[in-house]
């Protein structure tokens, strides 16, 4: 890895983060900034409370790809662990500091759970299985992002000190605690409400007003 390739990777893989999905998708269908709605973020729960379920479902798989595409690139064009996890850092920075809009952003959740696909998929399908029990069980979404992106992170840096193999490896485990104090420090307004009890379960999220545009 030379500084020439580290840059072109980094700076690639921010402005993909950068594209804020969940802003023009709000834009678009009602002409309004969602940072001024719900939580202010421009992240796919936000989107569930302004436009609803549909446009919810498609914001989260495109802030995934987000992470995804620029992290599984990156390691086709140049194979190496170091610029993997230094694209998906980038793009999780460009999601939750987007360029483009005045680096107002999101958490980071879902982009984040892209990058985790690209450095191990059987990872990700564990952290989306966890993740739809914890939604179905418990109906919180924040409780969802507060266990998967930490749990995954441990699970990384579990598998890089047994020495689960050569894909596994602590610069992995780098992305996962970088994930995680991201995913916690931007939840702390949301453990403040969960430990008042006032958070709002993601029956709740939709606003019957608003959800007839693109709901299903």
């Amino acid at each position: 890895m030379n500084l020439l390739e580290l840059a072109a990777v980094v700076t690639a893989s921010y402005l993909i983060g950068s594209i804020p999905v969940g802003y023009l998708t709000v834009r678009l269908m009602r002409g309004i900034d969602i940072r001024d709605q719900g939580s202010g973020m421009i992240g796919a729960t936000n989107v569930l409370r302004v436009l609803g379920r549909g446009p919810f479902v498609v914001v989260m798989i495109l802030d995934a790809a987000k992470g995804y595409v620029p992290t599984i690139v990156t390691w086709y064009i140049f194979g190496t662990h170091d610029l993997q996890v230094a694209a998906g850092i980038a793009a999780v920075l460009g999601h939750d500091f987007p360029v483009f809009i005045r680096f107002r952003g999101g958490r980071g959740v879902a982009t984040s759970f892209g990058v985790y696909a690209a450095l191990a998929m059987p990872l990700a399908v564990g952290m989306f299985a966890l993740g739809l029990f914890i939604v179905l069980a418990l109906r919180y979404m924040s409780v969802m992002s507060m266990v998967i992106v930490p749990g995954g992170a441990l699970v990384l840096l579990i598998l890089a000190i047994i020495g689960a193999g050569e894909d596994f490896t602590y610069t992995k485990a780098i992305f996962g605690a970088f994930a995680t104090f991201f995913v916690v420090v931007t939840h702390l307004p949301n453990i403040r409400r969960l430990i008042r009890g006032t958070e709002p379960k993601i029956d709740a999220e939709v606003d019957p007003s608003r959800a007839k545009v693109g709901s299903t």
